[in-house]
């Protein structure tokens, strides 16, 4: 099987190695030599330079046209079975993309998994309140507060929390401390909304693939914040955990054996020494071998081809 993780930037690695390591913990041990059990994920950096991301765009009918030719180009490149959208806001265009329509089988997004993770937590409780942490496309876009609203969450029970350039800093920031100091402050500016009478329990979603990596930091400034009975919704492990469902569906049934999985990144550009730096750290962790693919990505202009 090929499958191809993409992303506007490198938020999606977390989704790449939270994947690699439930696949860990779902083989055995020895090595598959049945091609039915090869795996090859591809991770495609869907950024066309560092200077030009999707938020920098003209507008959306740009991202349609980057985005639309990079998935082209991917499919060309990889001929991948499976596409995977890692990012909330290349999900939102996925419904415009010609591709989409061509390849519907093909590809899909984390929005819906993300969705389905709040809606379900705020029904299992209906005295908690949802504070979503998102950049502030997502957050102006009101993705999740509008298909909140349609499932019958009332808007009092929904906060949300712009966090402008936090995703760049956390892949920019090896030692921490200004994330830690960012994270700090938008946990203190979304408690700020709360009702004063509020005692009901919070649910913190984190709304951009890149927030998955200071998980941790976010957990620590709410218990400061004297808030300790909080549950935190990550979609990125929800969402591995549907890749790897996709995944051991094809796989044989014998357990004793593991698939044979190979890992590449592939980028249009070369990536800054610092990101390289600080997200293999935060990615060892987790994936020794997705941090490896990450620090011997391959350079693909080719997926820029007209």
């Amino acid at each position: 099987m090929n499958l191809v993780i993409t992303d506007s930037g490198l938020g999606g690695l977390s989704v790449c190695a939270q994947l690699m390591s439930l696949l860990k913990e779902s083989a055995g041990s020895g090595n598959s030599v049945n091609p039915a059990d090869r795996l090859k994920i591809s991770y495609i950096n869907a950024v066309p330079s560092n200077e030009c991301g999707y938020n920098s765009m003209s507008g959306k009918a740009e991202q349609i046209v980057i985005f639309e030719k990079i998935l082209r180009n991917t499919k060309i490149l990889v001929e991948p079975n499976y596409i995977f959208i890692a990012c909330g806001t290349l999900s939102v265009l996925l419904k415009d993309l010609q591709f989409n329509k061509d390849n519907n089988s093909l590809i899909e997004g984390i929005l819906p998994i993300g969705l389905k993770l709040l809606l379900d937590s705020l029904h299992q409780n209906s005295k908690a309140t949802a504070l979503i942490f998102a950049t502030p496309t997502t957050i102006n876009a009101n993705i999740f507060q509008d298909e909140l609203f349609q499932h019958g969450i009332k808007h009092s029970r929904i906060i949300t929390q712009a966090c402008p350039e936090l995703a760049t800093h956390i892949s920019n920031d090896p030692a921490g401390s200004f994330v830690e100091d960012r994270i700090r402050h938008w946990v203190h500016q979304a408690l700020s909304q709360l009702p004063a009478d509020n005692s009901g329990p919070l649910l913190v979603f984190l709304g951009c693939t890149h927030y998955a990596y200071r998980e941790g930091l976010f957990r620590k400034y709410f218990i400061q914040e004297g808030f300790n009975q909080i549950s935190i919704l990550n979609p990125n492990i929800a969402a591995a955990d549907s890749l790897r469902k996709i995944v051991l569906q094809g796989q044989r049934s014998d357990k004793n054996q593991s698939m044979e999985i190979s890992l590449e990144f592939l980028s249009p550009y070369v990536i800054p020494e610092q990101e390289i730096i600080t997200l293999s750290q935060l990615l060892n962790p987790i994936s020794a071998e997705t941090s490896e693919a990450f620090q011997n990505g391959r350079i693909c202009p080719e997926l820029l081809a007209e």
